[in-house]
């Protein structure tokens, strides 16, 4: 029990450190950042998945079992949202109907016998994979081959898991082709080459020359707002917001192929500070001494900006 609760909290405490802490340092444009942050945090979700599958095959702990099914929900709903390509309030939102899926997944295995409840967890699988399926095939986010191999991971998923489904209910596990779909050893090997792709897919999207679909070419100058830890310290976090997002909206207003980066913002404007500090003092109200939290650096598109 003790051990169960224990991984369970690690895993969770682990992702949330990845998607708060670390990926948001990341060198690379937030659209980009983003995208790798989720799917980091499915990655982690997946390990803790496996260990709570392999403390119930050793100890036969419900609780694990539990823990275990609820993970792979939340695996591969994760993974949806980190191809989505979602605005803030939307990702949030889609985040919380994945958690509420997750845990009404984990109530049905810890209330119904183990039969049954694979019936459920299979056919959430195939929905959820499918929409991440869907929404890989889709991406903007994600650079084209790894999307599509995300794609073809979770649709194989996906058939796998209806198969599963559709099995269980129709001719129960005790029928012809119900040890085959309900053996832990081929459901395992499954599910590993699907996390091995996945894996894949996020390295690839590393390596890959053109990180975004809304990659531009050539050199681009990167304003950020100086130091931001110390301007939110003496400023507030809601006033380096505010200075972020006016910076970003009044680079966007003449400039459309400009990209979102940590704390600023990549343009191709030519001498992009001193354009971009009379647009923020003419249109924005700007005082002499916010534009001098302005700092600039140049950096080649294709490879990320530190911002």
């Amino acid at each position: 029990m003790l051990l169960t609760i224990g991984l369970a909290a690690m895993s969770i405490g682990v992702a949330i450190a990845v998607v708060g802490i670390a990926l948001p340092k990341t060198s690379a444009p937030v659209r980009f950042t983003t995208f790798l942050q989720y799917a980091t945090m499915a990655g982690i979700f997946s390990v803790g998945s496996a260990m709570m599958y392999a403390v119930h095959r050793y100890d036969g702990a419900r609780l694990a079992l539990v823990v275990a099914d609820a993970g792979m929900v939340l695996t591969a709903g994760t993974m949806a949202v980190a191809v989505a390509a979602l605005s803030t309030r939307r990702r949030r939102a889609a985040l919380a109907l994945v958690a509420v899926i997750a845990l009404a997944t984990g109530a049905a295995t810890a209330t119904m016998s183990e039969e049954q409840s694979l019936i459920i967890k299979a056919a959430v699988l195939a929905v959820v994979c499918g929409v991440c399926a869907i929404a890989a095939a889709r991406s903007t986010v994600a650079p084209r081959h790894p999307a599509r191999l995300l794609a073809v991971a979770m649709g194989v998923y996906t058939v796998y898991s209806a198969g599963r489904a559709v099995v269980g209910a129709a001719t129960g596990w005790a029928g012809p082709m119900g040890p085959v779909f309900r053996s832990l050893e081929i459901g395992s090997a499954v599910a590993i080459m699907i996390v091995l792709a996945c894996g894949l897919a996020i390295i690839l999207s590393l390596r890959s020359p053109s990180r975004t679909a809304d990659s531009v070419s050539g050199e681009l100058t990167v304003i950020v707002v100086g130091d931001a830890r110390l301007v939110a310290r003496a400023y507030g976090v809601e006033h380096l917001r505010s200075l972020v997002n006016e910076m970003r909206a009044a680079t966007h207003a003449i400039d459309d192929r400009a990209v979102d980066v940590r704390d600023g913002v990549a343009t191709a404007l030519p001498s992009a500070l001193s354009t971009l500090s009379d647009q923020l003092q003419n249109g924005f109200g700007w005082s002499p001494e916010e534009i001098a939290l302005l700092t600039e650096r140049r950096a080649a598109r294709g490879r990320g900006e530190r911002a």
